[in-house]
């Protein structure tokens, strides 16, 4: 019952966000690497369910539905990548099983693949974002100069209604739509000593939000998007030229290096932002500014979201350090009374995940050897969980 729950719960934060299930719930499977490594998800939503059955609905609710004895991760969204999330549970840990003996929660173990999927889950509530504040919008709507070419609710004269894209729930119409116009519109507002707008945070969202209140087209069958195919969306990465600019000839800023894990309106104002940037750069090397159909925008933003994590450093030297440093040595030698393994005998690791939930299922042992011991389960950063993993692989491969 709490599954079916939790689906509607998730199913109605993605209709808030204006988007439908089927770009993510398709029987392909996306296996593809993107240029810097990093493995694209298959079906980030299938974490949903590993959520439940694993008994994290008990304890943490997503969007009000679900427990209230810890942060609500619909209101308090993860950011970062696969090892901030590792250090964050690790570090954690202790208030966690405590939480969980006391309530008599079991602490369910994961396999390399269900935390592959709890991740990806978590990972993706941040790129859905929130539903737009309709005040905000309607300032929005005026401070951004909106009302000098545009009227919405009511018709003005020599104005261009934008009713009809009131019939679209998902935000990232709207930013579509602006950016196929781009250029006629900068060019309007420059002649007309109009500035053009700049977008933050969700604004996009917002103006959308408003514009769909007030718009005097009401309709019970509002047209959604999905919330984006990455590997479509790599493809149209390359089709669209943008491979050609920003990776190939360098002409645009490396997006490896800009700050990408932001929800799909936040990526989408940031595409319009750099339109301005755009449009003359692609004028002096004569190629034609990109326009989008469909669900193109919400497929290449996606597709920048999950392949644009950031990196952390990391290497096998300091995770030997780190054993050392942080007191894992003691616990992990031959004959140690723990029923620790040695430290030489860890590993190798398949993947990343298969690494974090073995760490994962071993902290009910390691919380109470230490504190048999009288001692705490050492903090760890990032990138202190990274060497860990690349020192482990590295000593069973020689």
């Amino acid at each position: 019952m709490k599954i079916k729950i939790l689906f509607y719960v998730f199913f109605i934060t993605i209709l808030i966000s204006g988007f439908i299930l089927s770009g993510f719930t398709s029987k392909e499977v996306i296996k593809q690497n993107n240029s810097n490594g990093i493995k694209l998800p298959d079906n980030p939503i299938e974490g949903r369910f590993v959520f439940e059955q694993k008994g994290c609905i008990n304890c943490h609710a997503i969007n009000g539905s679900g427990g209230k004895k810890a942060k609500d991760l619909g209101e308090k969204v993860f950011f970062g990548n696969d090892y901030n999330l590792i250090a964050d549970m690790w570090n954690h840990s202790s208030k966690m099983l405590k939480l969980m003996e006391e309530n008599n929660i079991s602490k369910e173990e994961f396999n390399a693949k269900e935390f592959r999927s709890l991740r990806l889950f978590l990972y993706d509530l941040r790129y859905l974002g929130k539903n737009g504040n309709i005040k905000s919008g309607k300032k929005l709507f005026v401070k951004m100069g909106c009302t000098h070419c545009h009227s919405v609710g009511n018709e003005k004269t020599n104005k261009i209604r934008l009713d009809k894209t009131g019939i679209y729930a998902s935000p990232v119409y709207l930013a579509q739509t602006m950016w196929n116009h781009a250029i006629k519109m900068q060019t309007v507002q420059k002649s007309s000593n109009i500035k053009v707008p700049i977008f933050k945070d969700d604004e996009f969202s917002d103006l959308s939000s408003y514009i769909r209140a007030v718009s005097v087209y009401k309709s019970k069958n509002l047209k959604y998007m999905t919330p984006g195919n990455p590997v479509i969306g790599k493809k149209l990465f390359s089709d669209k030229g943008c491979f050609f600019c920003h990776n190939e000839k360098h002409i645009g800023p490396d997006l490896t290096k800009i700050d990408l894990n932001k929800s799909v309106t936040e990526i989408a104002g940031m595409m319009w932002n750099h339109s301005l940037e755009m449009e003359p750069a692609m004028q002096k090397f004569k190629i034609a500014m990109p326009a989008f159909k469909g669900n193109e925008m919400a497929d290449l933003i996606s597709y920048l979201y999950f392949s644009n994590k950031q990196q952390v450093n990391g290497s096998a030297d300091i995770g030997r350090k780190i054993l050392s440093e942080k007191g894992c040595i003691n616990c992990h030698v031959s004959g140690n009374p723990y029923k620790a393994a040695e430290s030489k005998l860890i590993g190798p690791f398949n993947s990343e995940d298969e690494f974090f939930s073995d760490l994962w299922n071993h902290l009910p042992l390691m919380q109470k050897n230490l504190y048999f011991k009288n001692k705490s389960l050492p903090r760890l950063l990032p990138s202190d969980i990274k060497s860990l993993y690349l020192y482990f692989n590295r000593e069973r491969k020689k």
